[in-house]
């Protein structure tokens, strides 16, 4: 599908590895520019070469950490400069850090996720919305998760933090549409991303299976999960969701809160 990007800059906040650069690929295979915006700079160029090299697209690497201030906001500031322009943002950053009951969830880690979680969405958000404006328009997809719909005990702290991002997004979908600039949330389940891999590893060891097969027969007899496709999520399935929002090709949709969770919750 021709998503109508071609020539359009993005920046992927979490780009370097998982949904974000799965996006990044799609989007650069379409003729986009990306900045790739992540913690480790070595890794990040690494990662933009490589999908240069493989789409023939304008690909960089800005390092960022948008758990401190004015770090991802630089960056941002950064890949406009260098291209000119930022027609669009997806911020697909924010480890899942301690898990733990709300008894047993210290301050230190409500400000973690606060900090990983919530505000390297609201910083990066915060930054380009005043150069979509400027550019006459653009598009955002922040990502929360599955969780926010159905409360697991242990991960009071990251759902908050998700579900305020939700919120944060419907905001900017609400107070921003008059300049052009669509804004959504995309939902994750769980998904084969880079932080699965050690996890992959041990289930493929337990059930003689490659990774990612033992994995999917692990989310249902190891974690019981009740998820219709009875699989987990590839990065691909959601950096292709990710692009087609960010697209010209989802011109009427804002404010939408979006499952790709395999049907864990109906």
């Amino acid at each position: 599908m021709d998503l109508g990007i071609a020539g359009k800059a993005f920046a992927i906040v979490g780009g370097t590895s998982g949904m974000g650069y799965a996006a990044a690929r799609v989007l650069a295979a379409d003729g986009a520019r990306i900045a790739l915006i992540g913690r480790d700079q070595a890794a990040g160029d690494e990662r933009a070469a490589r999908l240069a090299a493989e789409t023939g697209a304008t690909v960089q690497m800005f390092a960022g950490d948008g758990s401190k201030p004015g770090e991802v906001e630089a960056a941002i500031a950064a890949a406009a400069q260098a291209f000119g322009e930022l027609n669009g943002l997806a911020v697909t950053a924010g480890p899942m850090l301690a898990q733990t009951y709300i008894t047993e969830t210290s301050d230190a880690d409500w400000q973690a996720y606060f900090d990983v979680q919530l505000m390297t969405t609201v910083r990066a958000n915060r930054a380009i919305l005043p150069l979509l404006k400027a550019a006459g328009g653009g598009t955002i997809v922040n990502t929360s998760a599955y969780s926010i719909h159905a409360q697991h005990g242990e991960r009071i702290a990251y759902t908050a933090m998700k579900a305020a991002i939700a919120s944060v997004t419907k905001n900017i979908a609400l107070t921003s549409g008059k300049d052009g600039i669509r804004a959504n949330t995309v939902c994750p389940g769980f998904i084969a991303t880079d932080a699965a891999q050690p996890l992959m590893e041990m289930m493929a060891k337990k059930y003689g299976l490659p990774p990612l097969e033992a994995l999917d027969k692990a989310m249902v007899e190891d974690f019981h999960m009740d998820v219709a496709l009875g699989r987990v999520g590839r990065p691909e399935e959601l950096g292709e969701l990710i692009a087609f929002l960010l697209s010209a090709r989802a011109g009427y949709l804002t404010g939408a809160l979006i499952n790709a969770d395999g049907g864990t919750q109906f």
